[in-house]
This record gives structure tokens, sequence and C-alpha cells, in this order.
């Protein structure tokens, strides 16, 4: 599928993601300078230098596994390392899409997007601490964030007022 002059990725079968009647893809992208972050995030941790090179071993192995796409109908994200988990929320139940900057983001040079559902919480994981709870929780890495988080917004709008109409 193209849009203009962009490839647009439909989720692969072999995460288990099956595209709704009528759904299409807006946007898909991958984490950006996810390397970077698993690294920094582990070495401003209490384990820090010693862990690092398994984070840079699991960051590499784990960057083709997390993957995030906006539909014409709801957000999905998939991350994993060996396994994966797939998670998706319709856009009508999306309050607010949210850009974070946490430390280890800073110095990685990334920002991230919180998708906040109805409940007025971030949609998160089991939370298994703050690392692989931010993990489960974000679009991690995400390029050009404002804009992403724009688009998502706009989307979300359009659903709503389509919604209304009916």
């Amino acid at each position: 599928m193209t849009e203009s002059n962009k490839v647009i990725q439909e989720p692969p079968s072999d995460f288990g993601i099956r595209l709704m009647e009528g759904e299409e893809v807006l946007l898909s992208l991958r984490p950006y300078r996810f390397v970077r972050y698993a690294v920094i995030a582990t070495a401003v941790t209490i384990v820090g230098i010693v862990a690092v090179p398994l984070a840079l071993l699991w960051a590499v192995i784990a960057e083709r596994r997390y993957h995030y796409w906006l539909t014409n109908k709801r957000v999905i994200w998939c991350h994993g390392f060996i396994g994966y988990q797939v998670r998706s929320v319709p856009l009508e139940r999306i309050t607010d899409v949210v850009i974070s900057r946490t430390l280890p983001e800073l110095l990685a040079g990334i920002s991230s997007i919180d998708i906040r559902d109805m409940t007025g919480q971030t949609v998160t994981a089991a939370n298994l601490g703050a690392f692989l709870g931010a993990l489960g929780a974000k679009w991690i890495g995400v390029p050009n964030a404002p804009e992403i988080q724009k688009r998502i917004l706009e989307q979300v709008k359009h659903v709503n007022e389509s919604g209304r109409k009916l």
C-alpha cells in the first residue's frame, strides 16, 4: 500500500495481527535509536555497567520485534524479545497522546509516545518494574514525535466526529 510516495507496511501475520474489515494502515513505525536507549537505560540503573553488554545483546535482538501501527480504527504496538505481545486500543477509546522524554530517553536523543485510554491511565503491560513497564506502555523511540502525536490525535478526532454523525 502506498500513501504519498511512502510505503506503508501492513502488520505482519507472524505477529498474529489481523486487520479488521475496512481497516487501513495509515502509519507504520519501528523504534528509532532503540539500541542506544536500551544501553543507556540500563547504564543509569543500579546494576549499571555490569548489565550493559546484556542490554546491548537484548536490544539488538529485540529491535526487530518492536513495531507500531496507526490504522483508521486503532493504534497497535508489538513488542517482545523471544516471545512478543501485541496490544491495540480502538481510536474512540483514546483520550490523550502524550510525548514522553525520560532521562534515558533524553540521553539517547529519542522521544516516546504514551497512549492514554478512557480510564485516564497509560495503557500498560504487566508492571514488571519501571524499565519493563515503560517498554510495554509506550511507543519508544518515535522519530518526529510531535508530528506522530498530531496524526494520532487527528485520527482520533476524525473517528469521534464520524461516530457522532451516525
